[in-house]
């Protein structure tokens, strides 16, 4: 009989750790490697079904544009929200109006707990099969060696992206679960999961997948440009750098002493520096071509990339309404809270009296931070030969029942291809939207935020000079003491709000300010806040009128900076304890 490798293994099942009566997802295995005597066949010479398992891996990795809701998870934050979210079990809307329960959470932010521990699943498949097989000039040793650590990479990224979310989860090792055997695994502690992934990853364990992988790489060398997308060692050391800053935070230091977390806190200032000194990596040029221009990829700033074949459906999703009706959705809606974040053109805030910009509520966009342009459309926008028109009654904002239409005011610019070659605005050009994962970008944010943690005047210069490099790429002006905004003499707590709002604008809808807000313990404040918008109001003399709204009230308590465990898995894993604060 014919033996299916899904069958084999089916308690593990890729909704989790949940009875064999919920899994309900083995169709979304590629129907060409589960053929257990295929996939192990040594007289495939070609060893497709194996590659197809590895490839399988990668395919775990989450879709990160519009993959919410039609949006982006900070659409759940405070920096914007879904421009149509109809509700239901998987809306982004439950993260804002008390909704979240452990009923609908197996639903939203991508059926997290179920696809990632699929993907650890698909690892741990795999890992296992590979195990003696024998190698060819299709498959040769070396590669062999390299694919099983870029699985065992990627299983600790999956791994982390739970821990994000959950806390302490259940860990599985290399253990692939047959029907017949008990898989009712209890969560690890936060600190255990921590430590697991760390070991896999890490270049100071011997034992590690470190050594395996292809070397750091910015732009790839000659010979090298299919390793493009692949995970290497720098993508390993840039992984431990967010690990590291996440776990020295305040949500996750609750209970540890001073020393303790200043400890973490140095380890993550290492952990940053280190892949700054590999030397390889740095900031692309123009923030707008790294994220828009075809010819701007591979590049130096990308360290974890998740590669995306050509369209323009990103444009189509994201654009403003009325470039093309019923085509154009537009369905991110940045909020007036985000784009007041943005500085003034000197890199003052807008309300700092020392600006030698003034900054004027009923012409906002004037002399502001270049990466407000670059990352929204606001009404006076240029894109694709025309003004973007989000007054009322505008081309942008229509009137007109069931048509997309911004809730703030303002729309999503970033990550949109530049359609430099379009003559008009009646079509667009197709480009790669590659996911940046993590970006040099990041390794400067956590290296700043580290180091003022530590001892901000002991490492001003260093704190500064990362600063310097993301404000100087993006346009902000030297001013006459070449600080690009920043101010002479500062405190810890003052400094601390300057990292903070500058990982906000430049990583803005890059699924950072979901997770910031939470590990900086910050998130009650900040989602107990209305978000607001804009109304433009075209006078008869053609002035425009900008009044500012509340679009959205939000609402977020003490139990809420960890998920709830879904009750689908409580009810199939009896070993699951329910997160603090959340009823079964």
């Amino acid at each position: 009989m014919k033996k299916l490798i899904y069958i084999a293994v089916s308690a593990a099942c890729y909704a989790g750790l949940t009875s064999v009566t919920s899994c309900n997802t083995f169709e979304a295995e590629p129907l060409d490697w589960n053929l257990e005597e295929n996939v192990l066949n040594p007289k495939d010479s070609l060893a497709e079904n194996m590659k197809n398992m590895f490839n399988a891996v990668y395919n775990s990795l989450p879709n990160l544009h519009t993959r919410l809701s039609n949006s982006y998870l900070d659409a759940a934050t405070d920096d914007g929200v879904p421009t149509k979210d109809m509700g239901g079990a998987g809306s982004l809307e439950n993260y804002r109006n008390g909704s979240l329960s452990p009923s609908n959470i197996a639903n939203l932010d991508g059926s997290a707990w179920a696809n990632f521990y699929k993907g650890i699943r698909r690892a741990n498949l795999f890992l296992m099969n590979i195990e003696g097989y024998p190698h060819s000039t299709m498959l040769p040793e070396e590669e062999i060696i390299r694919m099983k650590a870029e699985a065992r990479f990627l299983r600790a990224y999956f791994y982390f992206e739970l821990v994000k979310r959950w806390g302490g989860v259940p860990l599985l090792g290399d253990k692939v679960y047959n029907y017949d055997e008990n898989w009712n695994v209890p969560q690890s502690s936060v600190d255990e999961c921590i430590s697991y992934i760390l070991n896999e990853i890490s270049p100071d364990v011997e034992t590690s997948c470190f050594d395996d992988l292809f070397p750091p790489m910015a732009k790839p060398a000659a010979g090298m440009e299919n390793t493009v997308g692949r995970m290497n060692q720098g993508a390993a050391r840039a992984l431990i750098s967010r690990i590291k800053l996440y776990v020295a935070s305040p949500l996750y230091t609750e209970n540890d002493d001073e020393a303790t977390k200043k400890k973490k806190w140095e380890e993550a200032a290492k952990a940053a520096k280190d892949v700054i000194d590999l030397g390889i990596y740095d900031l692309h040029p123009s923030i707008l071509e790294f994220f828009g221009k075809k010819e701007a990829f591979p590049n130096k700033e990308g360290i974890m990339i998740k590669e995306a074949s050509s369209s323009s459906s990103l444009e189509s999703s994201n654009s403003p309404c009325g470039y093309q009706k019923n085509t154009c959705k537009g369905y991110t809606s940045p909020s007036q809270n985000l784009v007041d974040a943005f500085l003034m053109k000197d890199g003052k805030t807008i309300d700092d009296q020392t600006s030698v910009y003034t900054y004027n509520p009923q012409n906002p966009y004037e002399n502001r931070d270049p990466r407000l342009t670059y990352t929204i459309f606001y009404n006076g926008s240029k894109w694709l030969k025309r003004g973007v028109e989000t007054f009322n009654g505008g081309k942008d904002r229509s009137n007109v029942p069931n048509m997309f239409t911004t809730q703030t005011g303002y729309y999503l610019r970033k990550f949109l291809g530049l359609n430099e070659d379009r003559a008009d605005n009646s079509s667009f050009t197709g480009i790669s939207h590659h996911y940046y994962i993590i970006r040099y970008a990041e390794i400067l944010l956590n290296y700043a935020e580290a180091l003022n943690e530590v001892d901000t005047e002991a490492n001003k210069t260093d704190i500064e000079d990362c600063l310097i490099k993301l404000r100087k790429r993006a346009g902000i002006e030297p001013g006459g003491d070449n600080r690009y905004g920043l101010p002479a003499n500062y405190t810890q707590d003052e400094m601390r709000k300057i990292i903070h709002n500058e990982r906000r604008i430049e990583l803005a809808f890059e699924e950072h300010r979901f997770w910031d807000i939470r590990r900086w313990k910050e998130a009650e404040d900040v989602m107990n806040k209305p978000v607001r918008g804009v109304e433009i109001t075209k006078e008869s003399d053609g002035t425009l009128k900008y009044e500012y709204k509340d679009v959205r009230s939000s609402v977020f308590t003490q139990k809420m900076y960890w998920y709830p465990v879904p009750r689908t898995e409580m009810q199939g894993n009896p070993e699951l304890k329910q997160t603090q604060g959340w009823d079964y």
